[in-house]
């Protein structure tokens, strides 16, 4: 009941949204005292996006969060990069590459007159510095969180230099996700004289090769950058580039509506329609490469009993989620794989909403001891704002109702996005709300979230903690054969296991959505879900 009268607000709120849009303003001359605008940021040429939360870092090996990323995808470079509005792979700092020994040898010749944002050139000595650095934990500059690297990239077994400008990648065994890897944000090239100067302090201090280059960074409030001048391709066409911390998304809209800032992500589902009908602002639309789950802890009790977790998928009920939550901005998941994803199924074993199957299964496990009825277990969940996750408190509000429906107590543990990663990839959680954007179109990238080469604790991307010795060794052949059809076959019984073993209740595959100014142009969402705003220009 409380989460219908939340919603009755909210479209009460859209309501009043519109009858202020009749008016003329959602009142811009409060819009600047609220979100910290200044005039001098709108000089000429300087778009401003308003982001959900802070960056954690800007060295884009050690973190994951999509703000981080977001940044680190203007000012860093890959030795390959995605084609514009697609998913294909392109040269980037590497011209041309060569694939020798069986798909173990990939050979990257490097382009010439490439400088970092520091002055020093690229070669291949930084390229080989910007992998070592994660690969080797002898490295003098590696550190304990280079998750990423050990996830994803585990089959890399040397990073060489031949000669000054080609760089040779040897893998221990063919690895098919590994060109669509290289172009992702954890092996962006750093400039290894900055790595050098800041030591642990580089991730504030962000050197790359990109098209913009990183001025400053007030903490909790904006990151500036600005063109890179003597970029090696077509210049940015924007002078500076300002990202915007503003929590609230009522208040990210204002400040759209009013001026202060010209680009917002994360608005409210319910107030897309007022973005739409707005005569100065515009909606860009994706389908999201995302999912939303709720993970169940399998290394305590009661969640390693499968029972139990197929039971907490029956007993959530995912149609007033995505209707009233996400405002039918999305569609349910039945697995960890995106619709749009190849080699993504329908027809695997789904959970439907069903108390009566979920209490008759919580029963069984009370009498075979696998559940205590008078425990109360720690939900964890993010108070942050997600591109897969609209508003995560009410969506948890709606999990805890069901849970308790059937007669599983929860106490909600609510923290900002960091702290909640850094909690359940320590696994102090029972169950938690979670979501992945993918980083490539590559299924691996989903189907790693559930390997059980990835529960470490402390950087753990498996944050169910699901180890299953067949699941793995059906992802290990798909990494390891060229042949599609053949990774699709293994990936198609993955999602068999997946939805047998049901260590996650899957939520939601989230619609992108992001706001501008009318006068914004050139403006898109990749299908990697990031924007890259070397392209976009500004009317005025």
């Amino acid at each position: 009941m409380a989460l219908l009268t939340s919603m009755s607000l909210a479209a009460c709120d859209l309501v009043s949204l519109e009858k202020l849009f009749d008016q003329g303003s959602l009142s811009s001359a409060t819009a600047a005292p609220t979100t910290g605008g200044d005039v001098r940021d709108h000089e000429p040429g300087t778009l401003i996006v308003g982001l959900t939360a802070d960056a954690l870092g800007l060295d884009p090996a050690r973190f994951t969060d999509n703000e981080s990323v977001e940044v680190c995808e203007q000012v860093y470079e890959h030795l390959v990069r995605y084609a514009q509005n697609s998913v294909e792979i392109e040269p980037a700092l590497a011209t041309h590459w060569d694939v020798a020994a069986g798909g173990t040898e990939w050979t990257f010749h490097l382009r010439s007159g490439v400088r970092f944002h520091d002055g020093t050139p690229l070669d291949a000595a930084a390229v080989v510095f910007s992998f070592e650095r994660q690969r080797d934990p002898h490295h003098p500059y590696h550190t304990s969180d280079f998750t990423y690297w050990e996830n994803n990239y585990r089959y890399i077994e040397k990073i060489e230099a031949q000669g000054r400008m080609v760089v040779k990648i040897k893998t221990d065994r063919p690895y098919a996700p590994l060109l669509a890897l290289l172009a992702t944000f954890p092996v962006s090239i750093v400039s290894p004289e900055a790595v050098r100067l800041w030591g642990e302090d580089f991730k504030n201090h962000p050197v790359g090769t990109g098209p913009f280059r990183f001025v400053s960074w007030s903490r909790g409030d904006r990151i500036v950058l600005e063109r890179n001048e003597q970029y090696w391709g077509r210049k940015a066409r924007l002078r500076r580039l300002v990202f915007r911390t503003i929590p609230d998304a009522r208040q990210r809209l204002i400040a759209l509506e009013g001026g202060a800032v010209d680009v917002a992500y994360n608005l409210l589902p319910e107030e897309l329609q007022f973005v739409e009908l707005h005569p100065d602002l515009k909606l860009h639309r994706i389908a999201g490469q995302n999912v939303a789950y709720l993970a169940m802890n399998t290394m305590r009790a009661p969640w390693g009993d499968v029972h139990v977790r197929r039971a907490v998928n029956h007993a959530i009920n995912k149609v007033p989620i995505v209707k009233l939550i996400y405002q039918g901005q999305g569609v349910p998941a039945t697995g960890p794989l995106p619709p749009t994803i190849w080699s993504y199924r329908d027809d695997v074993a789904r959970y439907p909403f069903d108390r009566e199957r979920a209490r008759a299964l919580l029963i069984d496990a009370v009498a075979r001891k696998a559940l205590d009825r008078n425990s109360k277990y720690l939900f964890y969940v993010p108070r942050t704002t997600r591109q897969y996750l609209p508003n995560p408190e009410q969506v948890a509000a709606v999990i805890q109702r069901n849970l308790k429906e059937v007669g599983i107590e929860t106490e909600v543990v609510a923290q900002d996005f960091a702290a909640h990663l850094e909690a359940v990839r320590s696994g102090r959680h029972d169950l938690c709300l979670l979501g992945w954007a993918g980083d490539n179109s590559d299924p691996d990238n989903f189907y790693s979230l559930l390997d059980k080469d990835n529960t470490t604790l402390g950087m753990a991307s498996n944050v169910a903690f699901f180890r299953n010795a067949e699941l793995h060794g059906l992802l290990t052949y798909a990494r390891e054969t060229q042949d599609r059809a053949e990774r699709e076959r293994y990936y198609r019984r993955a999602q068999e296991i997946i939805a047998r073993e049901a260590p996650w209740v899957p939520l939601a595959h989230a619609q992108l959505a992001v706001a501008t100014r009318e006068d914004v142009a050139g403006f898109a969402i990749h299908p990697s879900s990031l924007v890259y705003y070397h392209e976009t220009w500004l009317l005025r």
